[in-house]
């Protein structure tokens, strides 16, 4: 069975949210420089159909993934292999279970699920493992954090409990993290259907690389500067609650 690099979790110009400035075919083109077979882009609350860029890609020997980062509860949740339509951008877990019901084929991931990060699942991520088919391992991983407080050990843990796999995935926002934390997935074939099947069944590898402090503190930022929405959106409602208690 063959082998294909993939990247399942990609943002570029065009997402609803984020004010991105990089083109889908700016970021098909780094993906295949980058020795990728495959990619998914998910843009947030919206799902990425673009046949033009499909066929860009599939010139290129590229497979694009059709894919979203909904939210629910303000959270981010990451579904693939969905249509326009499917799925609402701000959903709801019963949502997804009834989406897993009549479309078997899509695939679920937590991204980033328990970084300091408003956005990310944390705990609301407990009780609803039937609704996940994967988790993330982040692409901000720093390899001198304890195993007891890294967020990318505690995503381990919760998956290695409730017996899902790991996925590596760059979250990428900018040409420069396109393909710097891909996977290996053991697939029948190139295709949709196949990558997200080998995903679901585990076949999935990756070296546990983490990155250096400046490298580390820099994308850290990054990822800060370019989500304000989701860090004001935070900070307001601990304002509120703070003038709440007083």
């Amino acid at each position: 069975m063959p082998n294909y690099r993939v990247d399942l979790h990609n943002h570029c110009q065009g997402d609803p949210i984020d004010p991105l400035h990089h083109s889908i075919f700016e970021h098909i083109d780094v993906a295949k420089k980058m020795g990728l077979d495959a990619i998914a882009m998910t843009w947030h609350r919206q799902v990425c159909e673009d046949e033009k860029a499909e066929a860009y890609a599939r010139e290129r020997g590229l497979l694009m993934i059709r894919g979203m980062e909904t939210e629910i509860e303000n959270k981010h949740l990451v579904v693939l292999g969905v249509r326009a339509g499917d799925l609402p951008g701000e959903t709801t877990w019963d949502e997804i279970r009834a989406l897993r019901a009549r479309k078997p084929g899509v695939l679920v991931f937590a991204p980033h699920p328990f970084y300091p990060h408003p956005a990310c699942l944390n705990h609301r991520i407990d009780g609803h493992a039937d609704c996940i088919d994967a988790v993330e391992w982040c692409a901000l991983h720093f390899q001198w954090l304890p195993n007891r407080v890294s967020p990318n050990m505690r995503a381990a843990r919760w998956a290695h409990r409730h017996g899902k796999p790991l996925l590596a995935c760059s979250d990428a926002h900018s040409p420069s993290a396109i393909g710097r934390n891909p996977s290996t997935v053991e697939a029948d074939a190139l295709t949709e259907e196949a990558i997200l099947a080998a995903v679901r069944a585990g076949r999935i590898s990756f070296p546990r690389h983490g990155m250096e402090v400046g490298p580390f503190l820099v994308r850290t930022a990054e990822v800060i500067v370019g989500q304000r929405r989701h860090v004001s959106r935070w900070m307001a409602k601990r304002l509120r609650r703070g003038a709440a208690s007083a």
